[in-house]
């Protein structure tokens, strides 16, 4: 008889129908399983609407909509859970089968924590690669610059109920990020679990690439109005991380002027110590 776990798994999709078979396995062969697996088609083509439909299991529903976004559709997704804990999962990636057990027990265990995630590696093509990352979690102290957390983590429902779900107006992207400063600034915290129990697919074009490229300004604007009291309670440590963030920044641009200017100077004395060593036309 297997444990209740009080988890219910989210996977919206859109268009994902080559990666969400994976990604509901990695749910369905947890150590602990999940009560039930709720996956949003917000309007995807035909070719990925036809491989949802092929799904059968009893614990596994598979709700159509129209195209909303993915804010609205996590937001309807998790709305119709039963259970305290919800896990995010996008459809084109997936968790090691541990991930659930593991984030349960932090989450029974400790009343003042939210959020739980893990460390994660990336996923290019068939290959993983070997480097771990490693996001930090903590306080809202920790989020005010950048996230520090994975979209895909198991949280409590009634902190989702308490903060109105997803910013639905968020539809270009860092609603995760949004979410999850909503939630820290009423005292909450995230926990890592120190291992890599995700794995994020990479693509060439993906929403996340879209939001940095065309929206990041605005985007932070968004989010520093939205929760400006936040920062100004803050502002020390908001003020802080900028700066790092900034020495960073220039110590790391100099790093690569420099580099550029060796390559440089390197491929333009190149044909002179080939005629030094080769003719000894300097050495006259």
């Amino acid at each position: 008889m297997n444990t209740p776990s009080n988890v219910t798994v989210v996977i919206p999709c859109y268009n994902d129908g080559a990666y969400v078979i994976s990604a509901l396995h990695s749910v369905l062969n947890q150590t602990l399983k999940p009560e039930r697996v709720i996956i949003i088609d917000d309007g995807s083509k035909a070719e990925t609407r036809k491989i949802l439909e092929t799904i059968q299991h009893e614990n596994v529903d598979v709700v159509f909509q129209e195209n909303n976004g993915v804010c609205m559709a996590r937001n309807f997704g998790i709305g119709l859970a039963k259970t305290d804990f919800i896990l995010n999962l996008d459809a084109d990636d997936y968790f090691e089968p541990s991930f659930i057990e593991k984030a349960v027990e932090v989450l029974n265990g400790n009343l003042d924590i939210a959020i739980v995630g893990c460390y994660y590696k990336k996923l290019k093509g068939t290959k993983i690669s070997n480097e771990i990352i490693k996001p930090l979690g903590g306080s809202i102290a920790d989020f005010l610059v950048k996230n520090n957390a994975m979209n895909c983590s198991l949280f409590r429902k009634k902190c989702w109920e308490q903060v109105s779900g997803y910013d639905e107006n968020m539809s270009n992207g860092y609603e995760d990020w949004d979410f999850w400063i909503s939630i820290l600034k009423n005292g909450w915290y995230m926990h890592i679990i120190k291992e890599p129990l995700f794995i994020y697919r990479v693509k060439t074009i993906s929403r996340d690439s879209k939001a940095l490229e065309n929206h990041d300004s605005e985007l932070r604007n968004y989010i520093l109005n939205k929760h400006k009291q936040v920062y100004l309670d803050n502002f020390e440590s908001f003020s802080s991380q900028l700066l790092y963030t900034n020495h960073e920044l220039r110590k790391n641009k100099l790093k690569v002027i420099n580099s550029l200017n060796y390559k440089l100077g390197s491929a333009i004395l190149a044909p002179l110590r080939f005629l030094k060593k080769h003719l000894g036309i300097f050495n006259k």
